[in-house]
């Protein structure tokens, strides 16, 4: 696996401001390599992973433990993807993010 990117890992904390509205903050957690996401197809999503609908969503492998969570972010040079879903094997992670549209 060639980790070819830099990615930042963010997760989110929810804070009220002074009339008690919630207010996300996001805040970077780790910056860590990891290989050039790749586009999921449906087929692949739905027989590897059991995501019935794959819709926009990318692939991330990173070698190293993480402290990405789902409904977290990561952010790479091409922009931001919510995780949706993090696969943890002996030896790598697979991040499943969906771009976020601004």
């Amino acid at each position: 696996m060639k980790l070819d990117i830099t990615v930042t890992v963010q997760n989110k904390i929810t804070t009220f401001d002074g009339e008690g509205i919630p207010v996300d903050i996001w805040t970077a957690s780790q910056t860590i390599e990891a290989s050039h996401k790749q586009p999921l197809s449906g087929e692949m999503a739905f027989k590897d992973y059991g995501i019935s609908s794959a819709g926009e969503m990318n692939l991330f492998f990173l070698k190293t433990s993480t402290s990405a969570k789902e409904n977290g972010r990561i952010i790479d040079n091409d922009g931001t993807y919510t995780i949706y879903r993090i696969e943890k094997y002996p030896i790598h992670y697979e991040i499943i993010a969906r771009p976020v549209v601004s």
